[in-house]
């Protein structure tokens, strides 16, 4: 049996709170680490779209939530559209209350190794066994240059006798507009979360409510099998 290729290009917003808890606030409390997942047939396609998009609105340059500003709004809706309106690109991200973390008790006092074990809850129940996978995420330092092959290593693991992740690999934002589209709706997801309705930035909020439009609901915590824009809140014990 052939089975199907699919890329998935994950990121993450405020994981500093990962490290220390001095920078939480009532508006910057919420971690993300999401993904899109693509079959790989469609990424030149996708790259062309998304280059037709730039040229009728006059917008280069890499694409991330902090550039949603009111010059590029209209730009940055249709990205939002253009999402939705493929049937072959799923969003997923789990949602982390920064306050809850304890690394000292469950991680070793290791923040790093905290951070991947939300990777793999991000990953784990996302992938199935009929398909093989190539994830990317975006650089990032870490004190131990093996996590990202033990990452996959205990994905893998999860599968009960098969291999579906070939790769993990980290990968420039900038050299990646999928990566970069994804940074835009989980961007979405945390703004939601750390500001709720209070939002200070106009056309971060109107992103927003574009997406919760599209969706028919408020952003928020979905059910596992919810397969275009699936959101998980990680519900940890406090001190976790």
């Amino acid at each position: 049996m052939n089975m199907e290729t699919k890329y998935v290009f994950c990121d993450e917003s405020r994981q500093d709170l990962l490290a220390s808890k001095k920078s939480i606030t009532e508006t910057n409390e919420y971690i993300c680490i999401g993904g899109i997942m693509i079959p790989a047939h469609k990424l030149d396609q996708v790259k062309a779209d998304i280059l037709e998009l730039r040229k009728k609105h006059n917008v280069y340059g890499e694409l991330k939530w902090g550039t949603v500003t009111r010059g590029k709004l209209d730009f940055y809706l249709d990205i939002i559209k253009y999402f939705f309106n493929d049937d072959d690109m799923d969003f997923r991200t789990i949602v982390i209350d920064a306050a809850k973390i304890n690394n000292d008790k469950f991680n070793n006092s290791d923040q790093e190794l905290g951070y991947y074990k939300f990777y793999y809850e991000l990953l784990n129940h996302w992938i199935k066994r009929d398909t093989f996978y190539r994830v990317y995420t975006d650089q990032k330092t870490n004190c131990d240059a093996s996590r990202l092959r033990e990452l996959r290593r205990i994905v893998n693991i999860s599968c009960h006798g098969t291999e579906p992740v070939l790769s993990i690999q980290a990968i420039n934002s900038k050299e990646s507009v999928i990566l970069q589209i994804e940074n835009i709706l989980m961007g979405a997801v945390g703004y939601k979360y750390n500001w709720g309705i209070s939002g200070i930035s106009e056309p971060k909020n109107r992103v927003v409510q574009e997406i919760e439009k599209v969706l028919g609901h408020k952003i928020a915590s979905t059910g596992k099998n919810v397969r275009k824009f699936n959101v998980f809140e990680i519900a940890l014990q406090e001190g976790r």
